[in-house]
């Protein structure tokens, strides 16, 4: 019984999530704001790109990397 009260939880949550992305429909943002926030999200998305591509880390230093911190 908990399996199918799960599973019909699960199926729900997945049909509301079908249900929204169709709504939406690829429509682009209308607002300013939302254009601003498209765009700041694109940028740091290219810029994580040419940070964090396998030439990038694998060739820097060992100091370079965020991972690296001084010890007081």
């Amino acid at each position: 019984m908990a399996f199918v009260v799960f599973f019909g939880v699960l199926g729900g949550l997945c049909l509301l999530l079908i249900v929204t992305l169709l709504r939406r429909n690829g429509r682009p943002t209308e607002t300013a704001e939302g254009l601003r926030v498209e765009e700041q999200a694109r940028i740091q998305a290219a810029q994580n790109r040419v940070s964090f591509n396998a030439r990038s880390v694998h060739n820097a230093p060992p100091t370079a990397g965020d991972a690296h911190h001084r010890r007081p």
